[in-house]
């Protein structure tokens, strides 16, 4: 099949109504977006890419479209929508502009399920299609309007390749059974409520590039740096690394500096408040035993059921092949040692689970909580070779 590369943008009423009526009577679209979030704190979505019947729909969210057109298309059964990474692509469609979905294929976590070497949209291309796509845009400001001809190309092949490589990848999963598990996961992914980002009080100081090198005084100054940007960076709107990025903060810890100095690096505001945090920082120095556990409030009796669950999944990973993400999370197991689910109707209700993971991984998790034995419940699994 040859690919298309052309592009139609979508930028007034006429052309957004025409693209509907066609889209309407597909059986098969690709969709993706290009959002705002390398440049603002808040994310948006600054374009939804399409792609039906070899046609490259560009549509522009910022024109003051009717994108209720699309809703009854995302919700339309009969019509496979397909992505790279759903899940990002839907939160962020809910989020903005309330769709709802059903009836999607997601090819990065069939890449996952598959077991291939790479997960990325540029990878598979290659893989199938023996085309190298152009990462030129990936950090592109789709906010900026006009776009230029280089961004639109960009955005339309990220959904060009999207139904040869589903098709593909659709037969690959169905011949070595592994069809309905994906399947249950897409119609998990549509449940999947959008999240907002973490709050202030939960800067990830611990993540800091190599915080280890640093001492335990230059450890809290980072912490409190962080919240200082990730403040300014919610007040203006702008991705935190915008503020001043890790390399700038480490210039600043690192060495006693005055407050001139400060000011040149950062600004003659910013190096007035981070001499000011400098000199009096928000509470003692940070060790190596105050890096956050699993859970800081994670009980003796919480650590042995951690434990057996962690036992329990490495199992998995080890008769599958498989990685951790694609079982559960150690924030979803905690919720489940405290919650103590006794059914797997009840693990369903979670939203953590796919339909096929309570049926296949249900009954062995549920021994594992009540401390049973359970290794005969994992017999039936079938490993996943790697793809390459």
């Amino acid at each position: 099949m040859q690919t298309n590369s052309k592009y139609i943008l979508i930028n007034n009423k006429k052309s957004m109504e025409l693209a509907a009526v066609n889209l309407s009577g597909a059986s098969v679209i690709s969709i993706d977006t290009e959002s705002s979030g390398y440049y603002t704190y808040y994310s948006r979505v600054c374009l939804i890419q399409i792609s039906v019947n070899n046609k490259n729909y560009i549509i522009d969210p910022l024109s003051h479209l009717d994108l209720g057109l699309l809703k009854p298309i995302f919700l339309n059964p009969s019509i496979l929508k397909i992505f790279h990474s759903a899940s990002d692509d839907i939160k962020a469609l809910k989020r903005d502009f309330g769709f709802e979905f059903r009836n999607i294929a997601d090819t990065m976590y069939s890449s996952k399920l598959l077991n291939m070497e790479h997960n990325s949209l540029n990878y598979l291309v290659e893989y199938y299609h023996k085309v190298k796509l152009s990462k030129t845009e990936q950090k592109s400001n789709w906010e900026k309007r006009p776009l230029d001809k280089q961004q639109l190309q960009y955005a339309a092949l990220d959904t060009a390749y999207l139904e040869t490589i589903w098709s593909k990848m659709q037969e690959e999963l169905n011949s070595l059974g592994l069809l309905e598990e994906a399947i249950s996961e897409f119609e998990k992914i549509t449940e999947e409520e959008y999240r907002g980002r973490e709050t202030i009080q939960d800067v990830s100081w611990h993540k800091f590039p190599n915080i280890l090198k640093f001492s335990p005084e230059e450890r809290r100054n980072i912490y409190d740096i962080l919240v200082y940007r990730e403040e300014k960076a919610k007040r203006l709107n702008k991705a935190p690394f915008r503020v001043f990025n890790n390399e700038m903060i480490t210039k600043i810890v690192t060495g006693e500096k005055s407050e001139e100095e400060l000011m040149k690096l950062v600004g003659k505001k910013d190096g007035k408040d981070i001499k000011n945090i400098l000199e009096n920082p928000n509470g003692e120095p940070l060790n190596k035993s105050d890096f956050p556990k699993i859970d800081r409030e994670i009980t003796p009796q919480e650590e042995t059921k951690w434990r057996q669950l962690h036992k329990w999944r490495e199992k998995i990973i080890k008769k599958r092949g498989v990685d951790h993400s694609m079982i559960l999370s150690n924030k979803q197991m905690i919720h489940f040692i405290r919650t103590q689910p006794k059914s797997l109707e009840d693990l369903f209700q979670s939203g953590f689970l796919s339909r096929w993971k309570v049926e296949n991984y249900g009954p062995s998790l549920l021994k594992a909580l009540a401390s049973e034995p359970y290794e005969e419940l994992l017999d039936h699994l079938k490993p996943i070779k790697t793809k390459k």
